[in-house]
């Protein structure tokens, strides 16, 4: 008979211990399934692209249709997105200057002393007032050639990597 008892109390003990096991494995099953929802979510999501792109649709036949993609798309229809790139036709000497004359702390700007340079373009007579944008880097010698990018910055062409030579923004 004191066995029974026995039995009957350890049952007693361990049911709480037994409930409260079920009720956590419950539990980590749902977390598991709610993270794994939100990761595949956040992998079904499209990235936004750095570039601007353009959206071509081709259809079987051929044809090119510049438009935007309509929610239920045909599936005989392919979407390519390409790249818009911007072309010009400016060549690489106009955009070539050399250093013709500079003046330390010559510019200023928002109460700030900058250095001025001339800037001649290569070929031929058209001149630039710049200030340097990188104040502390080493001042470049006269004749110093430059390429004036896009930005209106003027860039030195050759350069060692241990001593930067100073960059020029063009005054408008």
């Amino acid at each position: 008979m004191l066995r029974e008892n026995e039995l009957e109390s350890v049952r007693i003990v361990n049911r709480p211990f037994f409930v409260l096991s079920v009720i956590f494995i419950v539990l980590l099953l749902v977390s598991i399934c709610a993270v794994s929802i939100m990761v595949l979510n956040q992998l079904k999501a499209p990235r936004p692209s750095t570039q601007q792109d353009t959206q071509v649709i081709l259809s079987p036949g051929g044809s090119l249709s510049m438009a935007s993609l309509p929610a239920a798309m045909p599936a005989n229809q392919y979407t390519i997105r390409l790249p818009v790139i911007l072309s010009g036709s400016v060549s690489v000497s106009e955009q070539t200057w050399k250093v013709t004359k500079i003046k330390l702390l010559g510019y200023e700007l928002d109460g700030q002393h900058y250095d001025l340079a001339t800037f001649t373009r290569i070929d031929g007579q058209d001149t630039v007032k710049a200030y340097c944008i990188n104040r502390g880097w080493d001042t470049p010698d006269i004749g110093a050639v430059y390429f004036l990018n896009a930005e209106g910055i003027f860039v030195p062409l050759h350069e060692i990597d241990s001593h930067p030579i100073q960059r020029f923004l063009e005054i408008q």
